[in-house]
């Protein structure tokens, strides 16, 4: 039943950074608007997570690289308590033997890159500066919303503009964008590169968070997309206090702009009258009413479940119904009595991104068993020691050790029941190759498999991205051309989470511009 007080210009479904960031964005424009959160904390996926008292640690996503600054600037993040405890966090790939290679960002860093790698120096700067001038030509699409794909004009106007920006940069950029876009990364890495370590190091990042290979059509494209997201942000950064600290200030803007959040608030249904939206009925049977409402959850959850598929059509719905997704990551957050030592990396490095690719055959390896329902005995990794530029987040001496495996089924054969300590041993083993001592140095640890990141923090799937990153689901695309602007077929209703554009990652752009759109239609 509706009582007093539960009238609001706007709803918004879910406290993940993309909702926080909608609604605060609102909030701002003077709209009285209310956060419905079914766990007890903001931030979903990008909270902090106490591993045992004393030890708090990134809950799943431990560092950001795609945050706008004029996000950050127009929310006032910095006055809300949003700080960061290191800037352009260097990335170094790990070699089993110690001869680690740190990934250029200056001339001086440059200058140890051709010493480690000289058959590869003058190939990787090539790769790099193409890589930045294909990003470049579409950095600016990531911080709009995208075009209607139905609309012939404003498609003509989209690639108009993307024309536009090609001469600018030169014709050979947008010819070879073209030439990237059905191409795998680890051809183009074959064809490039000698060095293993490095073919491994630069296939993982393109396809993180993907079911796909490196062999797989379109993903030397993930790479450029991935470049034009750090190209929105201000580099790879660590916040201070964990990733949760971002959703704090979100949330602390939103309160200043006499916004309301509420936790352990589970919706269950989106109300619709005359085909506008209305509104949402909780769990517990309470009905709160609003003519916007603004889901940050995954899109088939909002569309087929929360709203009921017999108000779309049947292509949409159906589409929405094969897009069911899975997550390939799996999280371990460690406590560890000392600083862990990895062999060879200079003191400099050990709080950098580290991961753990040795060899393009090896990522391969790794996604094909992933798609078997196993996982390999030496995990794909990326690795992070926290505490190192944060000492609040852990004992003085003692540290935390982030470590994010790539390549993990959702459904393991076997079962995850059967199957979980044998995984843990397997990344711990891995780990101790490059730190030895790493499983001694364990005080208490928490794993979350892609089954538990669902469960625990609401990611359908337990997918980072909340559905595919292939080209033709991107963009306008995204999740589907019927819903690729955040608009639905009920007025009023608009999606904001990673499962549209620009897509996973914590970036705050699906919710900025979902509330912009939003805006557009009030």
């Amino acid at each position: 039943m509706t009582r007093a007080g539960n009238t609001f210009d706007a709803i918004v479904i879910g406290a993940g950074h993309n909702g926080l960031a909608a609604a605060a964005r609102l909030a701002q424009q003077g709209r009285k608007v209310l956060v419905l959160e079914a766990l007890e904390m903001p931030g979903g996926a990008a909270a902090t997570s106490q591993i045992v008292p004393g030890y708090a640690a990134p809950a799943v996503a431990h560092l950001v690289e795609g945050v706008p600054r004029r996000i950050e600037r127009g929310l006032k993040l910095a006055r809300h308590g949003l700080r960061y405890a290191a800037r352009d966090v260097p990335t170094v790939a790990l070699d089993r033997d110690g001869n680690h290679v740190l990934l250029p960002n200056n001339r001086k860093q440059f200058a140890a890159f051709r010493s480690r790698l000289p058959k590869d120096a003058d190939a990787y700067r090539d790769y790099v500066a193409l890589l930045r001038a294909q990003a470049a030509l579409i950095e600016p699409l990531l911080g709009d919303t995208p075009p209607d794909m139905n609309d012939p004009a404003a498609m003509r106007r989209f690639f108009r503009r993307l024309v536009w920006r090609g001469q600018f940069s030169g014709r050979a950029t947008l010819k070879s964008l073209m030439q990237t876009l059905p191409e795998s990364i680890g051809d183009r890495l074959d064809a490039e590169f000698t060095s293993p370590l490095l073919k491994g190091a630069l296939a993982f990042d393109a396809i993180q968070g993907g079911a796909e290979g490196p062999y797989a059509p379109g993903t030397a494209f993930r790479a450029v997309w991935r470049e034009a997201i750090r190209m929105q942000g201000s580099g790879l950064r660590q916040i201070s206090g964990g990733t949760g600290t971002l959703a704090d200030a979100l949330a602390a803007a939103i309160a200043s702009q006499g916004g309301e959040l509420r936790f352990g608030a589970r919706v269950v249904r989106i109300l619709v009258e005359g085909n506008e939206a209305a509104g949402v009925e909780l769990a517990d049977g309470t009905v709160l009413r609003a003519p916007l409402v603004i889901s940050g959850i995954n899109p088939r959850v909002t569309l087929l479940g929360l709203l009921g598929a017999d108000r779309l059509e049947t292509q949409p719905a159906m589409e929405l119904r094969h897009a069911k997704p899975k997550g390939t990551l799996a999280k371990l957050n460690l406590a560890l009595e000392t600083a862990p030592h990895f062999t060879g990396l200079a003191p400099e490095l050990q709080g950098a991104r580290l991961l753990i690719a040795p060899s393009l055959r090896e990522v391969d390896e790794a996604a094909m068993v992933c798609r078997e329902g196993g996982f390999v005995s030496e995990p794909m990794m990326e690795l992070h020691v926290p505490s190192i530029a944060d000492r609040s987040l852990a004992p003085e001496g003692q540290h935390i050790l982030s470590v994010i495996v790539h390549h993990v089924p959702f459904d393991v054969d076997g079962g995850w029941e059967a199957r979980r300590e044998i995984f843990v041993q397997k990344v711990v083993r891995t780990i101790d190759t490059y730190a030895p001592g790493i499983a001694d140095a364990m005080i208490a640890g928490e794993i979350l498999t892609p089954p538990d990141i669902e469960r625990k923090y609401g990611l359908a799937g337990g997918d980072w991205h909340q559905g595919d990153l292939r080209f033709d689901r991107l963009l306008g695309f995204r999740p589907s051309p019927a819903f690729g602007r955040y608009e639905t077929p009920v007025k009023g209703l608009y999606l904001c989470g990673a499962g549209s554009h620009p897509g996973g990652g914590v970036t705050c752009l699906p919710g900025w511009l979902a509330a912009e759109k939003a805006g557009e239609g009030k």
